[in-house]
């Protein structure tokens, strides 16, 4: 019974990383966008603004895209998803910290919770075949 809940909770934390990338690209973009045309920032600083916020959300597709990779063969792929898992988790929990506790970036402390949690009990349980 743990291995479907285990399987559900991956799968939900590979893409919903998977999808951060649209959110973070097409949607997240928009009140910084109109930040940087309300401010005075050079051109050669809004051009790096731009090329990391992109930068990002491709590594948040890339995260997805390893998670979906790593899926088939968790016992010998268990070390991507579970660097992806620390990462996002340290990452919420610091930004959170840093952020004055603003609770969008608990999502991120959740969903490595999840992969670490998932990847951990999948890898323990033998895949039971029907």
């Amino acid at each position: 019974m743990k291995r479907p809940i285990a399987t559900a909770l991956y799968w939900l934390a590979a893409i919903t990383i998977a999808l951060g990338a649209y959110g973070h690209g097409f949607m997240g973009v928009k009140p910084v966008r109109a930040a940087i045309v309300a401010s005075n920032l050079p051109p050669e600083t809004v051009r790096v603004i731009w090329m990391v916020w992109y930068f990002v959300s491709g590594c948040m597709l890339t995260f997805g895209l390893l998670l979906f990779w790593a899926w088939p063969d968790l016992e010998s792929r268990a070390s991507a998803a579970l660097l992806i898992g620390v990462l996002y988790a340290i990452t919420g929990v610091v930004c959170w910290l840093y952020s004055g506790h603003e609770p969008f970036w608990l999502l991120f402390l959740a969903q490595g919770v999840l992969v670490i949690g998932s990847t951990l009990a999948l890898r323990q349980q033998p895949q039971v075949s029907g």
